[in-house]
């Protein structure tokens, strides 16, 4: 059985194998292509638009002295140092008078004006975790110091300010 196969493989592999046809060969003769009615290509039709459409846009160009509608058009959006001037003097305008009502409504009585001389909430600005009892003092007898001292400037300098105006 095996001799019989080995023949036969070599039967086979002796044997012309006939030229593979495909399909466009396969009618035998080809027929001529239809006429086909050709236009200009993309190319020519967009060469033919760009210069036409600069002829246009030549026509529109403003003239000298005038201004472009496109041009009027981003002056709108831009901001102008004419508009940035008269919003600084607004603000320096509202400066000036918040400073004028600040003076004035601190600078009415001295007496019992506060003046934050020692900064005593410094002492406290740390987290309150293991902290022994009695270690952070109460510093009411110091802020009330600083202010006894404050006091007695304003009073020096007012009697300063009345001996020079007279």
């Amino acid at each position: 059985m095996f001799v019989a196969r080995q023949r036969a493989g070599c039967l086979a592999r002796q044997l012309q194998r006939p030229a593979r046809s495909y399909a466009s060969d396969a009618h035998g003769r080809h027929a001529a292509a239809a006429p086909v009615n050709e236009s200009f290509g993309k190319g020519a039709v967009s060469a033919v638009a760009v210069f036409f459409g600069g002829v246009l846009f030549y026509q529109f160009v403003p003239k000298e002295g005038e201004e472009s509608a496109v041009s009027n058009i981003i002056g709108k959006y831009l901001s102008r140092p004419e508009d940035w001037e008269e919003i600084n003097a607004l603000h320096t305008k509202a400066m000036e008078q918040a400073g004028f009502d600040r003076n004035l409504f601190e600078n009415a009585s001295n007496k019992h004006r506060f003046v934050n001389v020692s900064y005593p909430e410094a002492l406290h600005s740390h987290a309150p975790r293991n902290i022994r009892a009695g270690h952070i003092r109460n510093l009411d007898d110091v802020v009330k110091h600083f202010r006894q001292q404050h006091i007695k400037d304003e009073e020096r300098k007012a009697k300063k300010r009345a001996e020079q105006q007279q």
